[in-house]
């Protein structure tokens, strides 16, 4: 995990730079609570833990540190590609796993790749663990329940 360790100074940096108040905080609950579920999850799934931490502290990074969450999705994927190509620390072939998970994580309408499918279901169950009154859309919605049958969460659903 020392890459791990890396990319999070790096994330740090950029959030200490870039963000403020409110919209700081939301982004260190955001960020490191989706990582530590991606982490937490990627041996169920037979991930990569290391690739699963890193996408689940990238995929809305640009959304906080540019503060806008217009197509953030695919500037995220961007953001980390530049990250993670500077540090000279990873193979194009994890560069590529990354960046496409943090480029599909908002299509939750489509099924994709394991890490990408990982990512969205952490990125929905930490936002209900945090806003568990907030309605979700039928897409999200797959997503928690896919969490409550492999008893990931075991909060009722509404």
């Amino acid at each position: 995990m020392n890459r791990y360790n890396e990319i999070e100074s790096i994330v740090y940096t950029q959030l200490e730079k870039n963000c403020f108040g409110q919209r700081k905080r939301e982004a260190y609950r955001h960020l490191f609570g989706v990582s530590t579920l991606c982490l937490q999850l990627s041996c169920q799934f037979d991930l990569d833990p290391e690739l699963c931490a890193i996408m689940g502290i990238m995929h809305d990074l640009s959304a906080y540190v540019k503060n806008s969450r217009l197509s953030h999705a695919f500037v995220s994927s961007q953001l980390a590609r530049d990250i993670l190509t500077t540090t000279d620390l990873f193979t194009e072939e994890e560069i590529a796993i990354i960046t496409t998970a943090v480029f599909n994580h908002s299509a939750k309408d489509r099924t994709d790749d394991p890490y990408s499918e990982l990512l969205k279901l952490c990125d929905v169950i930490e936002s209900y663990l945090h806003e568990p009154d907030v309605i979700f859309n039928q897409h999200r919605q797959r997503y928690l329940k896919t969490a409550q049958e492999k008893k990931i969460i075991s909060i009722p659903l509404k």
